[in-house]
């Protein structure tokens, strides 16, 4: 089984990394197709993104959690009842993050696009992230603490906030939010993973 990665980040928060490289069949093998599960897949045609559902179903397992309790609100954002989760899919994995504090998670592989678009998302104050690379690392950063915060139109480069990496912190600063958040990063085999915690 290519599932990937387990990493406790602190003792009520885990992360959990599958390498998709199953067809549809061999994925879904070993997962109960509960009636949450169905209605989910009627509304996903691409066999790629059913893919990448079977892959978060398979991360529930591995998290010993019940993929009955897992819901989508109406904003579509992935819903638990006593944790807070967050689902991140890039090309080649999917991944969860589970623990007691509103978290977020992003996946995503190393891109030269990244360059056009960074105006939309470098404040300022990050020229420490130059190379490719680094505006790859962060994206995902910025991507795993919009997803924490959820705070609707969020800014990205100029309401959301990465120190120099080795800092491991970011900070929103919107009227509603004020809030900071400790960040974890992994290296995946050409993509980069950023873990977002809300601090207490």
């Amino acid at each position: 089984m290519p599932f990937a990665l387990h990493h406790t980040i602190r003792p009520a928060t885990d992360f959990w990394v599958w390498k998709i490289e199953e067809s549809e069949e061999e994925i879904r093998k070993g997962l109960p197709i509960t009636q949450s599960l169905e209605n989910r897949l009627a509304q996903v045609k691409q066999e790629k993104h059913r893919i990448e559902v079977f892959a978060v179903q398979q991360l529930l397992q591995k998290a010993e959690l019940d993929p009955e309790s897992l819901y989508h609100d109406a904003q579509g954002i992935p819903r638990l009842p006593q944790q807070h989760i967050s689902i991140t899919h890039a090309k080649g994995y999917a991944g969860i993050v589970v623990g007691s504090l509103p978290n977020g998670v992003d996946i995503e592989a190393h891109r030269e696009q990244v360059q056009k678009i960074r105006s939309k998302f470098v404040h300022s104050s990050e020229s420490f992230a130059a190379s490719t690379a680094e505006l790859i690392q962060l994206w995902t950063a910025k991507e795993a603490v919009y997803k924490a915060a959820e705070v609707p139109g969020l800014q990205l480069n100029k309401q959301l906030l990465i120190a120099p990496f080795e800092e491991a912190t970011a900070r929103v600063e919107h009227p509603t939010k004020e809030k900071t958040y400790a960040l974890h990063f992994f290296d995946l085999e050409q993509h980069q993973a950023t873990v977002a915690i809300e601090n207490p």
